[in-house]
């Protein structure tokens, strides 16, 4: 064959050739030891001297396989060995007696295994000629039987030949289809998300593969086990139930894995396969959607509200400008302009109400935000509301061109700087950083503050609805601002500790 061998087909190839001159030696001590009478030192002591030499080359050769069969030259030079011995060893006895004569139709045929058709024909035709030599010396050259055992032998070599070549393309063949099938198994198991841990009886960990890593991170096979990886989950419980759903505590997160556990054959001890899908991210995510529905649906009964509060809200308003004309002390112009500015904060809740719950189409004009994200910074760091001595840090790049609602984003950036600048209210140092940036196909805008930050909590919850860490706010400001980065499939990504500061990351497609 072309293909280099197993080494277990090496070592049973090596081991039929040693086996064909351990036969030859057991036959000339079986003929010495029962048929003393016929033996004849002086003529075969060659004989001896030849099967001998065989069988220690092949038993050496067997010895050392590895070495011997990474030479291929080596390995036919062995073949004309054997057939230099056993056309010797015909040449000493009756050919047309001889059971050498079946031997070299075995050698034959392990040769066409090892070297194929071609290999297999080469040393037909070298038998062929040296058993019609032996021929052509006998006695028999000008009779019927010369003519007759000289088509039958070269009939023998050349058929077994060529069955051998084709055995050996066959097994080549079948060879090549199990490499291909095992290297697609191969590739299949390490490029698969799914964990796939081989698992001895106790739990021991025998085997992971690439998937497993990327779930437990690096996993030390010989201390780790399925209870250490997956905490509180009884196995061999789930043996034949299908995937089973485990949840358990990690730190701060919950974890949620669907597992199924197979029995596998191994012939040498107990063992099975541990299929591993961590389903958290999932699960996250359907959190979400059913989140966006229920806030789809409330911002739907929110924006019917709303239009029913701010009808009565003008005509209230209304009627108080009317009366505080009218109003003759100083008291009663008080509480009339207490009563307007409620109204106004009333009617600006109702228009957040609005803005949030207004269903929006997707952008689809492409512009260069970097523009608008400089007149944000430049209107923030000048508005006198907010803190005066805030050291800025910006770095806008080029080409930061996406699909956007101008005015909308606008509208977002500016609640995330203007929130900043009012967490560096208090702050000792207050230290402003922007960046934004192409990297990796995405436009990546971030924040950094060195305001009070958040805790945890606060920092799970600072989308929501109506949830406020300021006195005056409605709680609607975040909820809207998130509203506007997802309609531009913005990714958000917040870091917050408390009195440290925040970063906020925004990654947007970049188009």
């Amino acid at each position: 064959m072309s293909q280099e061998k197993f080494p277990l087909e090496r070592v049973m190839i090596q081991g039929l050739r040693t086996g064909i001159y351990v036969l030859i030696v057991l036959l000339a001590l079986f003929q010495h030891l029962f048929q003393e009478q016929f033996f004849n030192w002086a003529l075969l002591k060659h004989f001896y001297i030849a099967s001998i030499l065989g069988l220690c080359v092949h038993v050496a050769s067997l010895v050392f396989s590895r070495a011997f069969f990474e030479r291929r030259a080596l390995v036919a030079l062995t073949f004309l060995m054997d057939l230099a011995l056993l056309s010797y060893l015909l040449y000493q006895t009756e050919l047309n007696q001889s059971i050498f004569l079946f031997l070299d139709l075995l050698v034959i045929l392990v040769c066409g295994l090892v070297f194929g058709t071609r290999g297999a024909l080469i040393l037909a035709a070298g038998f062929s000629i040296s058993t019609t030599l032996i021929l052509a010396l006998g006695p028999e050259m000008k009779s019927l039987t010369f003519f007759f055992l000289l088509i039958l032998n070269n009939l023998a070599f050349f058929s077994v030949a060529g069955i051998s070549g084709l055995l050996a393309d066959q097994l080549e063949a079948q060879g090549l289809s199990l490499s291909a099938l095992r290297k697609i198994n191969e590739s299949i198991v390490e490029t698969i998300p799914t964990g796939l841990l081989t698992v001895a009886g106790d739990g021991r960990l025998i085997q992971i593969n690439p998937g497993a890593t990327m779930i437990f991170g690096d996993v030390d096979l010989e201390t780790s086990s399925v209870g250490a990886l997956v905490p509180g989950f009884d196995w061999k419980s789930a043996l034949g139930k299908g995937k089973v759903e485990h949840l358990f505590q990690q730190g701060d997160d919950t974890k949620v894995f669907t597992v199924q556990v197979l029995p596998q054959n191994l012939p040498d001890q107990e063992a099975y396969l541990v299929l591993i899908e961590d389903q958290t991210q999932v699960r996250k995510l359907e959190y979400a959607v059913r989140q966006s529905e229920k806030l789809a649906a409330v911002g739907q009964l929110a924006a019917g509200i709303a239009h029913e509060i701010r009808n009565p809200l003008a005509g209230i308003s209304g009627s108080i400008e009317l009366l505080s004309e009218q109003a003759q002390n100083e008291t009663d112009k008080k509480l009339n302009r207490i009563i307007l500015k409620e109204i106004d904060r009333l009617n600006r809740l109702v228009g957040d109400f609005l803005d949030f719950a207004k269903p929006e189409k997707p952008p689809v004009d492409i512009l260069d935000i970097a523009p608008m994200l400089n007149e944000v910074l430049d209107v923030v760091s000048r508005d006198p509301k907010l803190r005066q001595d805030v050291k800025v840090e910006r770095h806008v790049g080029e080409g930061l061109r996406m699909r956007v609602h101008m005015d909308k984003l606008k509208q977002a950036i500016l609640n995330i700087v203007i929130n900043a600048y009012q967490a560096m209210e208090k702050s000792e140092t207050a230290n402003f950083k922007a960046k934004a940036e192409v990297r990796d196909g995405k436009v990546i805008v971030r924040f950094s503050d060195t305001g009070c930050g958040m805790d945890e909590n606060t920092r799970k919850r600072m989308f929501e609805p109506f949830h406020t860490t300021k006195p005056k706010g409605t709680g609607l400001g975040l909820a809207i601002t998130l509203k506007i980065l997802e309609l531009h499939r913005g990714q958000i990504f917040v870091e917050s500790e408390k009195g440290k500061g925040t970063d906020f990351e925004v990654q947007f497609p970049l188009s």
